[in-house]
């Protein structure tokens, strides 16, 4: 008697056919530009925020500040006011036009998140 494998539940597939059809999903997707579906029309402002206010997120609010004038930083969230103060004092240095965050947009009370979620269009998220 031949020693017969039991067939997976899920209609033959494996984790290795699920993984790599996700991988070549993951790559196509990897593969789209977000410029050609996100953009600003006009003279419309993107607001971005950021929850952690370390050095990548600051990093990448710099890249995203970078995009254009359109682009305007509103909000930011960390658990240490003085990371909040330290990236806001440093990005408006680079960028006085689009570094729009006032005081009563900076956030460290364990619910800030959800405040800068719901003041912008885009939340940088780099919590490491």
């Amino acid at each position: 008697m031949p020693n017969a494998q039991p067939s997976p539940p899920n209609g033959g597939k494996t984790r290795r056919d699920f993984l790599r059809v996700s991988a070549a999903g993951a790559a196509t997707v990897a593969g789209l530009s977000i410029a050609r579906s996100a953009h600003a029309a006009g003279d419309e402002m993107v607001k971005i925020g950021m929850i952690g206010c370390g050095g990548r997120c600051s990093g990448a609010a710099a890249e995203s500040l970078r995009a254009g004038p359109y682009v305007k930083l509103v909000a930011m969230y960390d658990v240490f006011e003085d990371r909040v103060q330290r990236s806001r004092k440093n990005l408006l240095g680079h960028f006085p036009d689009q570094v729009q965050v006032d005081d009563d947009h900076c956030f460290s009370d364990f619910k800030g998140y959800q405040k800068v979620i719901d003041s912008v269009d885009v939340v940088l998220i780099a919590c490491a």
